[in-house]
């Protein structure tokens, strides 16, 4: 009667707490403000519904400090910084890594949402937004919200690292790689690699890749595209095949078996290849091997319209034109750095 008096709706367990019920934990949650995975978690765990209520809010109550500054819970980190809350939980509940190792590596690896729109990792975020990734992820690390390190303008924070490039005197690399719209993080791991090189043989080298490429002036050039093709950058091999409808091991075994020089000849060769067709039939050409597989007869064959001609190989590659504004970009970074050839590895 006192259910069905104060229109307790909804199914299952109802929950009575300060006199009142409720069938839903959701409902309790939002009633008294509190997180409903955190309070569905404490039900599972304790005797009473008062108990569990006690202990979600003295969870609530515990302060968290993140590089420097203090938050209310892991909700209130999930939403600072734009990532999961239960990606939060799966990292330091199950693979036992500190609260900044997790955010970091959400950060790196995991979808950011940021004033509304979601991003696939930090670095997009970064481009979007004409900001160093550096930068952003070294204000992070003294405490700053994840808007205030998008926004948060480049300072001079007393210490001076003059860099000298054209005849020009910048105040530190930042300031110089922000004036090109260059990732200094790229630059620098560069560096990584090339230890005899100094961070300015890096940045030329950097440059010049980007100038040659064609990269939009206006973007932050941030990572290394593997080519490009009728002006379009892709990241790697796989973004290209699968606009196509084809896999990377087939561009790999095609250029491996006709030795090309680069990613860009083999698109050539593949799109000149041809299987010879002899028969003409109502719906296009056919091979001798098609006839057999449709069942069409000798007598059948015979009455077709015999002239050898070819059929393209691989028909996806015959709308795209490789001869105008396409590149090789990661064959040409390995020649500028003298590095040994990545591109004959297997692409991911």
């Amino acid at each position: 009667m006192k259910i069905c008096r104060e229109k307790v709706y909804g199914i299952g367990k109802i929950y009575e707490y300060e006199g009142r019920a409720y069938r839903s934990p959701k409902k309790l949650a939002e009633t008294y403000g509190l997180p409903k995975n955190s309070l569905v978690h404490f039900l599972a765990r304790c005797n009473t519904v008062e108990e569990a209520v006690k202990r979600c809010r003295e969870q609530q109550e515990e302060k968290i400090i993140l590089w420097g500054r203090e938050y209310r819970n892991r909700h209130e980190i999930a939403e600072t910084f734009g990532v999961n809350y239960s990606s939060i939980n799966y990292g330091v509940n199950c693979k036992r890594m500190s609260l900044e190792e997790t955010i970091q590596e959400l950060l790196k690896k995991e979808p950011i949402l940021f004033e509304g729109k979601s991003y696939q990792t930090i670095t997009d975020l970064c481009v979007s937004y004409q900001v160093q990734p550096c930068n952003v992820l070294e204000r992070l690390l003294q405490g700053k919200t994840l808007y205030e390190a998008v926004y948060v303008p480049v300072r001079n924070n007393g210490k001076v690292f003059e860099k000298e490039f054209e005849g020009k005197i910048y105040q530190n690399a930042a300031f110089l790689c922000r004036e090109y719209h260059i990732s200094k993080l790229l630059v620098e791991g560069q560096r990584r690699y090339e230890k005899e090189k100094t961070f300015m043989d890096c940045f030329r080298l950097v440059k010049q890749l980007r100038d040659e490429c064609g990269w939009p002036r206006d973007k932050v050039f941030s990572y290394i595209p593997r080519c490009k093709v009728e002006g379009i950058f892709y990241k790697n091999l796989a973004d290209f095949s699968r606009t196509i409808g084809m896999t990377t091991s087939m561009f790999n075994a095609y250029k491996f078996k006709h030795h090309c020089k680069n990613i860009i000849e083999t698109f050539q060769k593949m799109q000149k290849d041809y299987i010879p067709a002899y028969y003409h039939a109502e719906y296009g050409l056919l091979t001798y091997t098609q006839t057999q597989e449709m069942h069409i007869s000798s007598k059948e064959r015979k009455e077709m319209l015999y002239k050898k001609e070819g059929i393209p190989r691989y028909p996806a590659l015959q709308q795209f034109d490789f001869k105008k504004d396409c590149m090789d970009i990661l064959y040409r970074y390995e020649e500028l750095f003298e590095k040994k050839s990545m591109s004959k590895e297997i692409e991911r």
